[in-house]
């Protein structure tokens, strides 16, 4: 099956990360917001965004970095199975920055992020974040 092309979604996730927080192993700088706070998303700008969405929403994930000076590598490295990813399975990669995903389920599943910080000449920190999608007709 084909990936999902970020033209097709509807629901926009970004994952804003302050990288220096990150390497050293923090998540408080780390800062998840949707397009969806009119229908009801909660949590904005937390690692506990709970994004609310209609079944069979096709969803972008996009990462980015606070610090437009840092010169490493920052990419989502996989996602975590949730019931409401449903018979399509995780989100599938688009590049380094951006993956896809359709929620098919009815429900309310937290799912996980592994995010990747590679400073210049560094070692990877990988990072594990666990939003929420709230799916209904």
């Amino acid at each position: 099956m084909a990936a999902i092309q970020p033209s097709e979604c509807s629901v926009f996730i970004q994952i804003w990360v302050d990288t220096n927080a990150l390497q050293n192993g923090l998540t408080n700088g780390v800062y998840l917001v949707d397009n969806n706070l009119a229908h009801g998303s909660t949590n904005e700008g937390t690692t506990d965004l709970n994004t609310n969405l209609p079944t069979n929403a096709k969803i972008c994930w996009t990462i980015l970095n606070t610090n437009v000076n840092w010169n490493g590598q920052l990419s989502i490295q996989n996602f975590g199975n949730a019931g409401v990813f449903g018979a399509g399975g995780t989100p599938q990669q688009i590049n380094a920055q951006t993956w896809t995903g359709q929620v098919q389920e009815n429900g309310a599943d937290n799912y996980a992020i592994y995010i990747n910080a590679v400073p210049p000449g560094g070692t990877g920190i990988t990072t594990s974040l666990n939003p929420k999608l709230t799916v209904s007709s």
